[in-house]
């Protein structure tokens, strides 16, 4: 049995692909721009039907538009709503007001470290959380709920939609990672009524707004007594982030191994495990494509060539134009 599917690459050319059914398992990237015929039907129903209200450029592309339509199971109106319940909630939240993230960052520096500037082997942003000496009780106590989320809010926004600029930019990416290191973080200190409330809340928010921006979330350094903690967050997650959270204790050769799977160690910080030790910056800034990402982007291209090859399609000279359109 044969299935046709459409493929459409970041907004940037459409292509056909003839697949065998039961053949290997897509790669998230794969099944991310995979579509059926039906569905990106729907795909260009859901966008003409929604685009006027949509206030930024990068919110009108397929890319964008389609995570919405199919983590609500292709139904159009649940999708619909989902999307302008998002608009509100920017609005009434101030996520698109003009703040100085990085320096309300340096404010919390003594309490944790966020990253945004990482990239993984298959060229992915990625953001590490390294937590230290993070206590919520302590700065609830404090006054500092409230901007806690607020904080929260505004870093969980840039951190995805730094993924949608590198599927604009790359056209091989479609999510990106979460790093969290937990080295130094004491489990009892961030179990009040309080901590778990804003935990949870937090979650939430991301599950809620931001639907298919994060691919896996790998946390290491996790004390024993983490458990409880884990698995109050794991149930606030979608049942498909809970199947990519993988959680790992403190033994290096362990972790080192299973980071080793998806990261390039020599630019990794020394705190989690890595082997990038310049003091002078926390993480190597890579402006330049990685040649892993180009490497993937090719691979990719086979695979398509190959289904040309086998099916008769005559596609080829389409695959050649998106190659070459998408490394430019």
């Amino acid at each position: 049995m044969q299935i046709l599917k459409l493929k459409y690459f970041c907004n940037l050319i459409i292509l056909f692909e003839f697949a065998l059914a039961g053949s290997a398992e897509l790669s998230r990237f794969e099944n991310d721009i995979t579509l059926s015929m039906n569905q990106k039907v729907l795909l260009d129903k859901f966008r003409a039907t929604v685009e006027d209200r949509l206030p930024f450029d990068y919110m009108k592309k397929e890319i964008y538009l389609v995570k919405w339509l199919r983590s609500s199971n292709f139904q159009p109106d649940s999708a619909k709503e989902r999307l302008y319940r998002h608009l509100r909630w920017r609005s009434e939240h101030g996520i698109d007001e003009k703040i100085d993230l990085q320096k309300d960052i340096e404010g919390w520096r003594s309490d944790f470290l966020l990253m945004f500037d990482g990239r993984d082997k298959s060229g992915r942003p990625f953001v590490l959380i390294d937590l230290r000496n993070f206590d919520a009780r302590r700065l609830i106590q404090q006054g500092k709920y409230d901007q806690m989320v607020r904080l929260y809010e505004h870093m969980i926004d840039r951190a995805c939609k730094l993924g949608l600029d590198y599927s604009e930019k790359y056209k091989n990416i479609t999510r990106g990672n979460v790093l969290v290191n937990l080295d130094g973080f004491n489990p009892q200190e961030n179990s009040c009524s309080a901590c778990i409330a804003m935990m949870v809340r937090n979650i939430a928010t991301f599950v809620q707004n931001y639907p298919e921006c994060v691919d896996k979330i790998f946390i290491i350094n996790a004390p024993l007594s983490i458990d409880v903690l884990a698995n109050i967050a794991k149930s606030a997650f979608s049942e498909e982030i809970r199947r990519n959270i993988f959680i790992y204790g403190k033994d290096p050769g362990v972790v080192k191994e299973a980071l080793s799977q998806d990261f390039n160690l020599a630019r990794l910080p020394f705190s989690v495990m890595g082997d990038y030790t310049n003091t002078a910056n926390d993480m190597i800034i890579n402006q330049n494509m990685d040649q892993t990402a180009l490497q993937y982007l090719n691979n990719t291209r086979m695979r398509l060539l190959q289904a040309v090859r086998q099916f008769g399609l005559g596609l080829r000279e389409l695959i050649l134009k998106f190659e070459i359109h998408a490394i430019l």
